[in-house]
C-alpha cells in the first residue's frame, strides 16, 4: 500500500497549498451580508480546494488546487409563502469538463412554523436531516443517491410533539443541465442514462418519520425510519423496475458532541435489455456517471466535537471523524469503505474551512478506477488518500 503522504510530496503541498489558502482567507472581508429586495433576499458563495491526492504518480505533472463552485442563491418570504433557488457552477481546471446546474428550486406554503409544503426541486427526505456526516465530503450514502439527494415533486412535513413525519411524492430526478455527458450534469447522485444505459429515476413515494428524545443537561436525540419507493423505466426495453430503499437512522447532541449513526439497506431491480448487466446500476452528478451495486447493505457512524471561540476571527471549530462502510450482495463485488477525518473552521464574517482527509478503499473519490469503484471494485484494491482544503467565501 502507497503512503499517503511522504515527506517530500507534504513539503510542497505545504508551500503550495497553504500559502495560497492564508493569502485567500486574508484577502476576505471582515463582513458579508446577503442582498436583500424586499422580501427577497440574494447571497452566494465561492469556493475552492487545495488537494494532494495519494494515488497520482509524483513524478509526472499534477494540480494541488482547483476551483469549487460559485453559488448563486435567490430566497422569498413574504407571510405564509416562501420559496428558494440555488444554481451551481462548477469549474474543473479543462473548461471543456465545466458544468452548471439547478441544486434546488422550489415553492412552498407554511401552515405554521413546524407545518409546510413545498413543490419543486427539493431535498428528499430520507435518513438524517440535513446531512448524514460533518464534512465536505459527505457520506458514502451522497455517492449511492441517499443523502442531500434533490429531486422534483412535492413534499408535506409536520411536527407533531417528540414526532416529526415527512411524506413525499417525486415525478422525477431534478433533471440534467449544461455539461458533455448525457445525463449526469447535476448536483445529486441519480440512476442516469449515461455508459450505454437507459434507465432514469420516476415516481418516487418517500416518507419518513423520526422522534426526538430529551435527555439530562438540556441533551437531545432523535431516533427515524425511513422508506422509500421508486419507478426505474429502462427507455430501450419499455419495461419498468423498481428502487427500494429503508433506512434507520440515531442522532444525539450531548453539549459539544454530536453523534450520527444510519443503517440502510437498498435493492434497485433493473429492466435492461438482455446481456446488460444488472449487479450494478449507472448514477451520474457533477457531469461524471459512474456504476453503483445495484443492491447493498450500508452502515455509517459519525463523531464530532464543537468548540466556541474568538481567536484571530475564528469564532467556532469543530473536529470529527466520520466512517461508512458498503456491503455488496453481488458476488465477487468487493466492499467499500470511507474514513473522513477533519476539521471545520467557521471565521466570522464570509469565510468557512473544512480541512478533511478522505481516506476510501473502492471510493470513486479516493482511487483512480473512478468509473467502478462503487459497482465491482477490486478485491485486491488497497486504501488510498486524499488530504482536502476546501475554502470557502460565502455572502
Amino acid at each position: 500500500m502507497r503512503r499517503a503522504f511522504a515527506p517530500r510530496s507534504r513539503k510542497r503541498f505545504c508551500l503550495r497549498m497553504l500559502l495560497p489558502a492564508g493569502l485567500l482567507l486574508a484577502a476576505l472581508p471582515a463582513h458579508s451580508e446577503p442582498l436583500k429586495l424586499g422580501p427577497v433576499e440574494i447571497g452566494g458563495a465561492v469556493r475552492v480546494n487545495l488537494f494532494d491526492k495519494s494515488w497520482v504518480d509524483e513524478t509526472k505533472p499534477r494540480d494541488y488546487w482547483d476551483f469549487d463552485t460559485a453559488i448563486l442563491d435567490v430566497d422569498y418570504a413574504d407571510g405564509n409563502w416562501e420559496a428558494s433557488a440555488q444554481y451551481r457552477l462548477y469549474y474543473y481546471a479543462d473548461p471543456d469538463y465545466s458544468s452548471h446546474f439547478l441544486h434546488h428550486g422550489w415553492a412552498g406554503y407554511r401552515f405554521s412554523e413546524t407545518d409546510y409544503v413545498r413543490a419543486g426541486v427539493q431535498k428528499v427526505p430520507f435518513g438524517p436531516l440535513p446531512f448524514a456526516s460533518h464534512s465536505y465530503f459527505f457520506s458514502i450514502f451522497y455517492y449511492l443517491g441517499l443523502e442531500d439527494d434533490y429531486d422534483l415533486g412535492l413534499a408535506y412535513h409536520t411536527q407533531q410533539g417528540a414526532w416529526s413525519f415527512d411524506a413525499a411524492y417525486f415525478l422525477s430526478d431534478e433533471g440534467n443541465y449544461h455539461g458533455k455527458s448525457n445525463d449526469s450534469a447535476r448536483y445529486s447522485y441519480d440512476v442516469v442514462s449515461d455508459m450505454g444505459r437507459s434507465n432514469k429515476e420516476e415516481n418516487q413515494l418517500t416518507g419518513r418519520a423520526a422522534y426526538k428524545f430529551n435527555h439530562a443537561g438540556n441533551a437531545t436525540s432523535e431516533a427515524g425510519l425511513s422508506l422509500l419507493y421508486g419507478e426505474i423505466p429502462n427507455g430501450a426495453t419499455g419495461e419498468t423496475g423498481s428502487r427500494v430503499a429503508a433506512g434507520l437512522h440515531w442522532v444525539g447532541d450531548f453539549g459539544p458532541w454530536n453523534i450520527i449513526t444510519e443503517a440502510v439497506y437498498y435493492d434497485i431491480d433493473l429492466k435492461n435489455p438482455v446481456g446488460q448487466d444488472d449487479r450494478f446500476v449507472v448514477m451520474g452528478a457533477y457531469d461524471f456517471p459512474y456504476q453503483v451495486a445495484s443492491e447493498a447493505y450500508v452502515y455509517s457512524a459519525g463523531l464530532s466535537h464543537s468548540w466556541e471561540m474568538s481567536v484571530f476571527g475564528l469564532q467556532s471549530l469543530a473536529l470529527y471523524d466520520d466512517y461508512a462502510y458498503m456491503e455488496k450482495t453481488a458476488s465477487g463485488f468487493a466492499d467499500t469503505q470511507q474514513n473522513v477525518l477533519g476539521v471545520s473552521l467557521d471565521f466570522e464574517g464570509p469565510a468557512f474551512v473544512y480541512v478533511d482527509l478522505l481516506s476510501g478503499r473502492n471510493h470513486a473519490y479516493a482511487s483512480p478506477d473512478y468509473g467502478t469503484a462503487f459497482g465491482p471494485g477490486a478485491t485486491d484494491g488497497g486504501w488510498q488518500h486524499r488530504f482536502n482544503i476546501n475554502v470557502g467565501f460565502y455572502f
